[in-house]
């Protein structure tokens, strides 16, 4: 049967890396550490997608929390590849594109296979502002258009308490008027606790 710890491990892993990136660039100039937070940002955005998927996948099939405690399934799957599948079109007139940065998209994924009331649900519904920030800041990092930036926009006014213009990427996730320790490292360790509380590890 599969199992959930090799997910964990690879998560915290990852960011083990991350975070040592992050404590290594003391030296380097501050352009430099803002280009090195934009990346290290786009890497954990890509690595919780990833996660959240395989993780969806394999409670669908059954697979137990770490814990051993096995989730309530209102449609159980024989596969990660049905799961996924099941996703997209069971019981829904047209096949949906899923997504797994955006909270109540990833509860919408799995409403007609996983318990509405299941411990991941809740976990994924408690950590739901931590989705969206990631995403906002990932979106800006990565497309820079006329949607990014307005979101980005909203992260900006909320952490400087006004609409600041030059206000960067890198800059919201390094500054220590936003954040001491930064926001990147803040983002990094809040993966971690939603992977860990997702998994009940």
């Amino acid at each position: 049967m599969a199992k959930l710890d090799p997910d964990y491990r690879t998560f915290y892993e990852e960011t083990d890396r991350l975070l040592a990136l992050l404590g290594s660039m003391a030296t380097l100039g501050a352009m430099h550490r803002k280009v090195i937070a934009e990346i290290v940002h786009l890497r954990l955005a890509i690595l919780l997608e990833n996660h959240m998927k395989i993780i969806f996948a394999k409670l669908c099939c059954g697979t137990p929390y770490i814990d051993g405690s096995a989730p309530t399934l209102l449609a159980r799957q024989n596969s990660a590849a049905a799961a996924v599948n099941a996703m997209r079109t069971l019981n829904r007139a047209k096949p949906i594109t899923l997504s797994w940065n955006d909270g109540p998209s990833i509860r919408d994924s799995v409403v007609h296979i996983v318990d509405p009331a299941e411990h991941c649900i809740s976990v994924i519904r408690n950590f739901g502002s931590h989705f969206t920030d990631m995403r906002y800041v990932r979106n800006h990092i990565a497309h820079r258009n006329d949607g990014s930036r307005s979101n980005f926009r909203k992260l900006v006014r909320r952490y400087y308490g006004a609409n600041v213009s030059g206000i960067t990427g890198g800059l919201l996730l390094l500054s220590p008027r936003v954040s001491t320790p930064p926001l990147i490292e803040i983002h990094i360790r809040t993966s971690r606790t939603l992977i860990k509380d997702l998994l009940k590890a």
